[in-house]
């Protein structure tokens, strides 16, 4: 029963990310194309950077807590690296998206990079916890 819990709720998790990096790249190609301020594009992103790295650390904690090893490693590096994002921000700068300095040196296009590569990640969690919950179910 405790697998079937631990999957469900990876799942749901795991939507609700995949949602947020839509809505992540929704707003970066906002910014891109100059459909929205910088300074409010920049503040919406960071406001959103705290609970990503919460419910994306939600997964890793659970694996280790019902002791699924090989799923814990295969997901807390990106939780680590969140953490290690949002830990290492400059003094003065107003988040991990600062608008002084989202428009230079291709930090843009790195942003959006990173959000794709977050989407193709949340896929994958998804379809590792969905498959997870139908073996859960059958055996």
């Amino acid at each position: 029963m405790s697998d079937i819990l631990l999957f469900m709720v990876c799942m749901i998790d795991g939507l609700i990310l995949m949602i947020l990096s839509v809505y992540i790249i929704i707003l970066l190609s906002d910014l891109e194309c100059d459909f929205l301020n910088t300074k409010q594009g920049c503040k919406k992103l960071n406001q959103w950077v705290l609970p990503e790295m919460v419910a994306t650390s939600v997964i890793p904690v659970l694996y280790l807590l019902l002791w699924h090893w090989f799923l814990f490693l295969l997901v807390a590096p990106f939780a680590g690296y969140l953490a290690h994002r949002y830990v290492t921000l400059r003094p003065g700068s107003m988040g991990v998206y600062d608008p002084t300095e989202i428009r230079n040196r291709g930090m843009l296009a790195r942003f959006q990079k990173e959000a794709l590569f977050k989407i193709g990640y949340h896929v994958v969690v998804f379809v590792i916890s969905l498959y997870g919950f139908f073996m859960a179910l059958i055996f």
